[in-house]
C-alpha cells in the first residue's frame, strides 16, 4: 500500500507541475533564442540605442518578432540592412 501511495503522489506532484507549466507558457513570449542570436550577430554591438531599444539583442529580439523594421539601426549601416533581409529571405 505504500508503493501505491508513493505512486500516486509523484504522479499529483508531477501533474500539478505540468499544468503549473503549461499555464505559464501562455504567458511567456515564444522562445526565437536561435533567430534573435543570429540577428543578434549581425548587428555592429555597439549598443548605442539609435534604434528605439536599449542594445542589440533587444534590438534583434524586436526584429525576430516583427515588431521592429530591419532599418533601425543607423550604426549598422546599409550593409547590415542587406545581411539582415538576407537572413530573414
Amino acid at each position: 500500500m505504500d508503493v501505491v501511495a508513493a505512486a500516486l503522489a509523484v504522479a499529483l506532484i508531477g501533474g500539478l507541475a505540468g499544468a503549473g507549466l503549461g499555464y505559464l507558457r501562455r504567458w511567456l513570449p515564444p522562445d526565437d533564442s536561435g533567430l534573435t542570436a543570429r540577428i543578434d550577430a549581425l548587428l555592429p554591438q555597439t549598443q548605442c540605442a539609435q534604434c528605439g531599444y536599449p542594445g542589440c539583442r533587444p534590438y534583434a529580439a524586436a526584429i525576430a518578432s516583427g515588431e521592429a523594421a530591419l532599418n533601425q539601426c543607423p550604426p549598422g549601416g546599409e550593409d547590415t540592412v542587406a545581411a539582415l533581409a538576407v537572413l530573414l529571405d
